[in-house]
């Protein structure tokens, strides 16, 4: 009798064995570049026996003793068992091998339980520095051990990634009944992570804007960018091996782009939203933000997780969103091209169970582009190619009213004109022609301006109101296609009295040349005949 309850006990530790085997984490829907099924394993004797059966499903284990990698420290083994989290209690009164089996043939499928002791077990012998049994090289689909005593054994992923991409995960440590020389089939996988960016934009200032791969804005305009790292589901509950998994974003802005802080902490998980704003589950280093215009986001999915109430092995998306602006060192397009405001991010995690100090790296994301426009203007006198003229000054509006609520205030600096917009401490002014006649405006967001000349010079008719269109198209995202901007002016001021001529040159100069050159004819041609009707 005893013997056959042995055997039913042991055949029960066998389906837990097999059910903790399947515990492969999944960690991403892109697997270019993995080595999946050539990771190298070490292997650690729990216990040794006898295994018998033509069928890894149907092996059956006998004569169960302490296996080589627990023999010398048995008594230490049980001691730390029976203080373990969640299953300590369990073992209170384990005092043997066998005793240790008749708990775990209690367990189920891949429950609570089995997976709380395969992650004690791998603990325990990583922090006694035990030597591995044996390592083995996973094969085309199986891990082949040669040689090998049988018993049941942990398996734990020690591949050498050194000479590969970091961009990598390390399988679950999994633990199961074996014997020698048998090849026992697994499907390895070192899926990881993803991570995107994206930057919030609001076509000609519309509330219908959205976060996309390249926006126009203004300098010293907030915006928003947003991060997202994308966890795929695990079906084999592959985070619940970790004791700690975060994922950490490293977010690096051009010179042209200053952070500003952050907005919010988001993850989400099978339809639920959750916002951190625990300060413990998440850290934010600026340290280098000074030298290397980078920050660091560091965020305890795993910690989030359970406070959300949300199984990670759903699959989750952590989401950082946060504001930054554009400063006067902003690359500003002029007419067409690309930009050098970039920013990119890529994304560190846990990628070994075994390991807290463990990560691995994805590749930079895709760069978002923000792009700023330069308004250039000269003033003239009396044409279009007519010398400059200093003196005039300007104001920029965003309507035709041009009413003080729509003027874009601006300051100077280095001889150029910028938009205060949502920076502090800088004092408004008009702008002024210079010598030669130029008043230049860096960093405009894409729309429709006015300028309207406030003050001429002396001696000196103002001219009409000029309207600025800055069209920009960026749906290739990388490069901006500015037709039918009119970013350069050339702005004619005739003396006072004359006729007031329209902005930009070109047709205005010419309608004058037109109008004024028909008159003088047809004021000849009345002379002309005067004078004949006074000789008859």
């Amino acid at each position: 009798m005893m013997k056959k309850a042995i055997k039913k006990l042991l055949a029960a530790l066998l389906a837990v064995a097999m059910v903790c085997a399947m515990a492969i984490p999944a960690f991403a829907e892109n697997s270019e570049g993995d080595v999946d099924s050539h990771h190298t394993y070490s292997a650690f004797q729990i216990f040794k026996g006898d295994v018998e059966g033509n069928n890894i499903k149907d092996f059956k284990i006998s004569n169960v003793d302490w296996g080589s990698n627990i023999i010398n420290n048995s008594d230490d083994f049980l001691n730390k068992l029976r203080e373990a989290d969640t299953i300590g209690p369990l073992f209170t009164n384990a005092k043997s091998a066998q005793e240790v089996l008749a708990v775990i043939s209690q367990w189920h499928d891949s429950d609570d339980y089995s997976i709380a002791f395969a992650r004690f077990v791998c603990h325990y012998l990583y922090s006694n520095d035990a030597n591995p049994t044996y390592v083995v090289r996973a094969g085309s689909n199986a891990l082949t051990i040669p040689e090998a005593k049988a018993g049941y054994y942990l398996f734990v992923d020690t591949t050498d990634f050194s000479k590969d991409d970091s961009y990598h995960s390390y399988n679950s440590f999994l633990l199961m009944v074996t014997k020698g020389n048998w090849n026992v089939p697994i499907t390895p996988k070192a899926e990881k992570p993803t991570v995107e960016k994206k930057v919030y934009d609001n076509p000609d200032g519309t509330s219908t804007g959205g976060f996309g791969s390249s926006a126009d804005h203004a300098i010293n305009e907030k915006f928003q960018f947003q991060l997202t790292a994308t966890l795929p589901d695990s079906t084999n509950r592959a985070y619940d091996y970790y004791d700690k998994y975060s994922v950490i974003f490293h977010d690096t802005l051009s010179e042209g782009i200053t952070y500003d802080g952050p907005d919010s902490v988001v993850i989400k998980s099978n339809g639920n939203t959750y916002n951190i704003t625990d300060s413990s589950k998440y850290t934010i280093d600026t340290t280098d933000l000074e030298s290397q215009n980078s920050f660091v986001v560091n965020i305890d999915v795993k910690a989030c997780a359970k406070d959300a109430g949300f199984d990670l092995n759903n699959g989750a998306t952590i989401t950082v969103t946060y504001t930054a602006h554009l400063n006067d060192k902003a690359y500003v397009n002029t007419a067409g091209g690309s930009t050098s405001n970039i920013n990119k991010v890529y994304l560190t995690y846990s990628n070994n169970p075994k390991d807290e100090s463990s990560i691995g790296k994805t590749p930079e994301s895709t760069p978002v582009y923000v792009y700023t426009y330069q308004l250039n203007n000269t003033k003239h006198q009396d044409t279009e190619k007519g010398p400059a003229l200093e003196g005039a000054c300007f104001r920029l509006y965003s309507d035709e009213a041009c009413t003080d609520q729509s003027e874009v205030q601006l300051y100077q600096k280095d001889g150029f004109y910028y938009p205060i917009k949502d920076v502090f401490g800088k004092e408004a002014v008009e702008m002024k022609s210079a010598a030669n006649g130029t008043f230049n405006v860096k960093g405009l967001d894409a729309g429709t301006y006015y300028l309207k000349e406030i003050t001429p010079p002396d001696g000196y008719s103002a001219c009409k109101v000029i309207p600025v269109t800055i069209k920009a198209d960026h749906s290739r995202n990388d490069q901006v296609n500015l037709e039918g901007s009119n970013l350069t002016n050339d702005i004619v001021n005739i003396k006072a009295g004359g006729i007031t001529l329209p902005s930009t040159g070109g047709i205005g100069t010419t309608l004058f040349y037109v109008v004024g050159g028909g008159l003088m004819v047809a004021a000849i041609v009345l002379l002309v005949t005067k004078k004949r009707m006074e000789n008859k």
